[in-house]
């Protein structure tokens, strides 16, 4: 009897090793960068699978992450067991609201506490809102872990069981082994995300990506064939000067708020906002494609003109030109200071005709490159000279 007490101890002592052994190479995977997956859905996907192989008791991983954004607060990540990866995002507002407030989630970043909830126990809590909702799917147990990040920030993630008796000790021990290296994991791609948003948010055109990948050097950029817009505010010298700075910019995001999303709807892209205007850019392929691009800058426009008007209490109007062509998007600058920045031929046009509208007293003008491909959305404005360019050149008014 006795050696066969001992015979199963140690068969235990080496299915213990062989588990920790095996936990270790998920461990060191995370840490090592879980290589070689490419981007967040693979390394959750990565994880939760090799905890299900594992043996633990995992059916549902959410991971909840705060994001630097100027229209969102956070990203939520859930996998769920033979269906992968999705991904939600938080519009500004969402973490005031009860669905949130009324989880555990700010309890768990604000305390950094984990809360565990074995919802198949008669005395389990239902304090809060997702707990009746884990029991109607199915779920029987439920841990929120708080990810803490080697500056203190907080977020958090929370794994769900569907399996009877839900998460064992084991389990348990287990999933709070690969805590540290989940945070440590959710913070560099967190870095890197919080990065590539805001940069891009500055610069345009997915520019911070293309900077983040090395692209910091004066010179380089891409050629870009687009449809080409200016706009710009009428009067607004006249109008700056009769409000007070911070009106002036309240007045100014009003505008783009009514301006910029139709040109999002119909394909094209902000590279810059330029004062009381913005620069964007409808991108082809190939010229096929530019009468069918056109049409659609301008009813971008026109839609933007019509969200300006609804709205009575902005009294604010604006001129549009559209012209298209190839040009350089890239770094220029001096020393250390660079800036992306769009240079080449169609740009300068654009900016004459632009200009050109004022003087002949239209709002909306286009070249006589895109008259061409349009010519059942636009008439013809008059003859004037442009500055830089040779001629007098004919204005359309669309």
């Amino acid at each position: 009897m006795p050696d066969r007490r001992n015979r199963e101890s140690a068969t235990a002592m080496q299915d213990g090793q062989k588990l920790a052994t095996t936990v270790k190479d998920l461990i060191d995977w995370m840490v090592d960068g879980a290589r070689p997956s490419s981007d967040a859905r693979q390394i959750v996907t990565g994880i939760c699978e090799r905890l299900v192989d594992l043996d633990v008791a995992v059916d549902r991983f959410m991971l909840f992450i705060y994001t630097l954004h100027p229209n969102l607060e956070g990203q939520r990540f859930r996998w769920i067991k033979g269906e992968g990866v999705d991904i939600a995002k938080a519009p500004m507002g969402t973490f005031t609201q009860e669905i949130y407030t009324n989880n555990p989630l700010p309890r768990v970043i604000e305390r950094q506490e984990t809360l565990r909830r074995h919802l198949e126990r008669e005395d389990c809590p239902d304090d809060y809102i997702i707990i009746g909702e884990l029991r109607e799917q199915g779920f029987t147990d439920y841990l929120a872990q708080p990810l803490i990040f080697t500056s203190g920030e907080t977020h958090a993630c929370t794994w769900s069981s569907a399996q009877k008796g839900g998460f064992s000790e084991r389990d348990l021990d287990i999933l709070q082994q690969v805590n540290a290296p989940l945070a440590r994991l959710t913070e560099a791609y967190m870095l890197w995300l919080n990065a590539a948003v805001l940069l891009s948010t500055y610069v345009g055109r997915n520019s911070g990506s293309l900077i983040l990948q090395g692209k910091v050097h004066r010179g380089d950029g891409e050629g870009i064939s687009a449809v080409i817009l200016f706009v710009d505010v009428k009067d607004f010298t006249s109008l700056s000067n009769r409000k007070e700075g911070s009106e002036v910019v309240d007045l100014l995001n009003d505008t783009f708020d009514r301006l910029v999303p139709p040109v999002g709807k119909h394909g094209g892209e902000i590279l810059k906002f330029m004062g009381d205007g913005f620069f964007a850019i409808f991108p082809y392929d190939s010229q096929d494609q530019v009468a069918g691009i056109a049409a659609a800058a301008i009813d971008a426009v026109k839609e933007g003109r019509a969200a300006l008007a609804e709205d009575g209490a902005y009294d604010v109007e604006f001129r549009a030109a559209l012209h298209c062509g190839t040009f350089h998007y890239g770094n220029i600058g001096g020393a250390d200071r660079l800036d992306f920045t769009a240079i080449g031929p169609p740009v300068n046009y654009t900016a004459r005709l632009l200009s050109a509208a004022s003087h002949l007293d239209c709002d909306n003008v286009l070249s006589s490159d895109l008259a061409r491909l349009v010519p059942e959305r636009c008439v013809a404005a008059g003859e004037v000279a442009l500055k830089g360019f040779e001629g007098e050149h004919t204005v359309w008014r669309f």
